[in-house]
Order: structure tokens, then sequence, then C-alpha cells
């Protein structure tokens, strides 16, 4: 591939456009690196440059490894996906609905696991003022230890935001599907990822704690603030967890561009960690109707799979890309993306908060797959 060039200056323009201190970005195809630039400061102030030891928080890109981890257990036969989630908790058995105004009515419907994959459970976000008052409980009762396997009878205290399986709601509905390794396995969540994606992968630098990776050069974090404002300085550790997520399902790891490479590597070749009908089950839409509404990839041809992002409309999308790349991105401004069909993995980071994103992510693409 001969893009060198042009995805050299095209990140040296993303760069400048947002005062973005620095960048890391790798292309991989059949396994092997194809494209690598590593550019600029992992902290603004000391100058340190980024290397390939360089760690930031993943975000969101959390939640393809959970929903990878719960196919495990799926493929075992552990659960199907229209199990009922008051199979495994059973305090979910006869859940609330909040109403508009504020009245609540037993639920019609029980939260399925495939609720939780699409997060169509009802669950909401955790910054709700119920999550609020339930967290700050769940904290005190638990001395500060917080552990995911008592969360979920935290959870079932508040009320659903809507009746399971009305439609999408970006919510904490990751940390269920952590819960549910947890009680399936019998290991803490964060035991089950190391020993079956991190480890089988040779991921050193994947963790939920600088305490368990090899490198410790966490990058420092920023905040766009407009054009004419310098960035705002965030530190280096994850900035939007509340303290009960002591090891957040949906936004917690720590990784390295080299890492999570492998990860999405081994997700487009298929076997290492899991069979290729399950990786094809995935990046299926799950999403049906009403389920669209919350989803803010519809109007650009996107669809929601189990915990990735996948193309429904190529012409909306406006991409040459086809219907085969499938993954997710992070609150940051990180990007990951899986090519079974052309082998081919793409993962982007940058650790500025408020860029436009999903434009800097498509002229990336773009380039990428105009000389493939």
């Amino acid at each position: 591939m001969k893009f060198t060039k042009d995805l050299d200056k095209l990140l040296d323009n993303i760069m400048e456009e947002f005062g973005i201190p620095g960048v890391d970005l790798a292309v991989w195809q059949g396994g092997k690196e194809v494209y690598r630039k590593m550019t600029g400061y992992a902290d603004m102030e000391t100058k340190e440059p980024i290397t390939e030891n360089t760690l930031y928080n993943l975000y969101s890109n959390t939640k393809v490894v959970t929903a990878v981890a719960a196919l495990q257990l799926f493929e075992k036969g552990e659960f199907v996906l229209e199990d009922k989630l008051s199979r495994f908790f059973p305090e979910f058995k006869n859940m609330m609905v909040k109403m508009p105004d504020g009245s609540l009515k037993p639920a019609e419907k029980e939260i399925t696991i495939r609720d939780l994959f699409r997060m169509t459970a009802g669950i909401g976000e955790g910054g709700e003022a119920e999550y609020k008052v339930i967290g700050q409980k769940f904290y005190m009762d638990t001395k500060g230890e917080c552990p995911l396997s008592l969360l979920p009878k935290y959870i079932a205290e508040a009320p659903l935001f809507f009746e399971p399986g009305e439609k999408f709601l970006y919510g904490i509905c990751y940390e269920m599907l952590a819960a549910l390794i947890e009680k399936i396995s019998g290991l803490k969540f964060s035991d089950y990822l190391y020993e079956h994606i991190f480890k089988p992968l040779g991921m050193k630098n994947t963790a939920f704690t600088l305490e368990r990776t090899e490198s410790k050069a966490l990058a420092n974090q920023y905040w766009y603030r407009g054009k004419d404002k310098p960035l705002e300085v965030k530190g280096a550790a994850n900035c939007l967890l509340p303290p009960i997520m002591k090891e957040s399902a949906s936004g917690g790891l720590i990784s390295s561009v080299d890492d999570y490479m492998k990860f999405q590597a081994a997700l487009a070749s298929g076997e290492k960690l899991l069979k290729r009908s399950t990786i094809n089950l995935m990046r299926l839409n799950q999403l049906e109707g009403k389920q669209f509404e919350g989803y803010g990839y519809t109007n650009i041809g996107m669809g929601y799979g189990l915990g990735v992002r996948v193309i429904m409309d190529q012409a909306k999308l406006g991409s040459t890309v086809g219907f085969g790349p499938f993954g997710w991105g992070g609150a940051s401004g990180s990007y990951g993306s899986i090519d079974p069909e052309n082998d081919l993995v793409i993962f982007y980071m940058q650790h500025v908060f408020d860029t436009e994103d999903v434009r800097t992510h498509n002229r990336i693409r773009n380039v990428i797959y105009a000389n493939i």
C-alpha cells in the first residue's frame, strides 16, 4: 500500500487543525504492519514523545473487548441472546419503568442478554440522578471497594428509562455484561480478560490499572475548546469514570496502539478469540425500527451489532469501504476498524476530546481504502 505520503500529510493537517499534541496510527493487513506513524508529544509540557510504549485510555473501545469476552461464553453454551437477565440475576425479574411524567409502572418485558449487547435494555447512563444516588450508596455500603459482583443488585434498584427492547440508549449495559462474565466464569472480570484475551495475544500493556501494564507511560489528555483557545489539560487518568467503576467494562481499559492492534487483528483473521461464525454474528446489525432512536450513527449509514458499529448503507456512509468493516471508537478521539474481507485493521489514537472525530476518522479511512 503506497499511501504513506498522503496519510502523513493528513495526520499533520489534523494535528494542526485542532492543536492536537500527538497522534498514533497503525494499519495492518494480513497480520503485518503496512503503515505506522507516531508523531508529536504524549505530554505538551514535558515534550515527551509518543513511542510504541505510550499508553492511552481506551474509553469506549473497551466495549469491544467486553463484547468479545462475553461471546466467548456464548460459544460455550453458557447463555443464548434471548435469555432473560433475571435467569442470572433474579433482582431484574420485576423492573419498573420511569414514564415521561416521572411516574413508575411495571415493565411489560424483561431485559434480555441481547438487550445488554445492543444497549436496548432501558438501563441509563451513569450520570442520571437515580444512578448517582445508587452509586453513592454502593460506594458507602462496600467501603469504596465496589465489587462488580454486587453491582447488579444496585442497578436493579433504579427504574428503567423505557421498556426493554424499545430503543437504543448509550449507557452502562456493558457493566452488566461484565457482571455476567464474572458470574458464569467464576473469575474477576479483569482476570478473565487477562486469561482469555490479553495473555493469549501477548497484550502486556492492556489492563484497568497501570500496576498491571508493562509500560507506565500513560499519555496526558486534553480538551479542545475551539480554534482560538488553548487546549485544556485534563491529566493522564481516566476523567469520565465515577469512583464506583473500578473495572469499567464500558470504558475503563488502558492500552497501547500495538496491543489493541493485536486484539483487532485476531478478530479480522478469525479463530484466535472467536470462531468466524460468531464474529459474523457480532458484525450483523441488531437494531430495527424504533430501536434506532438514540443511536447517533444511523444518519451516516451505520447500525449497531454486538458491541460494534456496522455498515448498513454505503451511500449514506459516503465511502468506498464496502459493508465489511466493523469496530468502535473512544471518547478522546480514538477509532478502531476491523475488516475481515480484506484482513485489514486500523487503529487511530489521539488523547484530545471534542474534536470533529467522525470527520477525522472518515478522512483517515478514505485515504487507506483508496490505496488497498
